[in-house]
């Protein structure tokens, strides 16, 4: 049995081997015909079917390495949707691509070069999927963070270990752990504002004059629940939640978002402008008038 899969490897990685050297000479060829700079038809002709030449290498290394794509979504298939599922191989499938762009045999085997490429990208989309509210780098961590938050409560459910712990036991930082154990969570948008019991959906807050904020104002929460937000990933939701206070907590400013988010204040300042962006497209705008937008 170990010797099947033995010979099995064997093949493979001389399967690989021979397309991607091909590939390499094709690359090189088409390399010295542009280099000699020739525009003649024969010299163009030539070109073109390198060119096709290339892309059907290119497919076949793609398609031979399909298996690198699925035994690594497999392991995130068992609690996602059909559509999740296409989602992870299908960012697999642009790991497995930017690999094969940039491979180099000389660094090991290709399946050992392809794996992180596939791995980032999976993990990505699994993140967006699963964890919007995590950055990518804390994503990354939560795993490590996780187990060691177990570890250390062990038997005794009635112990928390403090953030300090977790963090020196997982060797990341304290505000990674606080964000992974208790990432931020866009509250009901229909909670009451205090004295008089009046819900958030009746108005916007905005104490901003610009142009966005004029946007915002002019729009009911009700119909940006019932059109606008829906426009918005979970990120873009949350910044602009937090920095018109939509969630009835007080409005924070970008630098303030960015440290919850682990991000920069530009970061978020373009997912802010993104979002807004959004909300004044033409077709968001025309269906939020039909749902209760007021005029100006």
């Amino acid at each position: 049995m170990n010797r099947y899969a033995d010979d099995r490897i064997d093949l493979y990685r001389d399967g690989n081997e021979a397309l991607f050297k091909c590939r390499n000479e094709i690359k090189d060829e088409l390399a010295n015909l542009e280099s000699e700079g020739g525009e003649s038809v024969m010299s163009t002709r030539r070109a073109r079917t390198l060119r096709r030449r290339l892309d059907d290498v290119t497919s076949q290394i793609v398609s031979y390495n399909l298996g690198l794509v699925r035994s690594y979504t497999r392991r995130f298939k068992g609690m996602a949707n059909a559509s999740d599922r296409e989602e992870f191989e299908a960012a697999g499938m642009l790991g497995l691509m930017r690999a094969v762009d940039t491979y180099n045999p000389e660094c090991g085997t290709f399946g050992q070069w392809a794996f992180k490429p596939i791995q980032r990208e999976v993990l990505r989309a699994v993140r967006d999927v699963d964890h919007s509210n995590l950055n990518h780098s804390d994503f990354e961590k939560r795993p490590a963070i996780l187990r060691a938050f177990r570890e250390l409560q062990g038997l005794d459910e009635a112990y928390t270990p403090s953030d300090e712990e977790v963090a020196a036991s997982a060797c990341v930082t304290v505000a990674q752990v606080r964000r992974v154990l208790a990432p931020p969570h866009l509250e009901s948008m229909h909670q009451t504002t205090g004295e008089d019991d009046s819900e958030l959906a009746e108005a916007i807050p905005s104490t901003d004059p610009g142009i966005d904020a004029q946007v915002l104002s002019r729009l009911t929460l009700g119909a940006l629940e019932t059109v606008g937000l829906r426009a918005l990933d979970a990120r873009e939701l949350y910044v602009i939640a937090r920095r018109f206070g939509l969630d009835g907590e007080p409005v924070e400013k970008l630098a303030d978002i960015g440290d919850t988010l682990a991000l920069s204040r530009e970061a978020v300042r373009q997912i802010e402008s993104k979002a807004l962006a959004k909300l004044q497209h033409p077709l968001v705008l025309r269906k939020l008038s039909g749902a209760e937008l007021s005029t100006v």
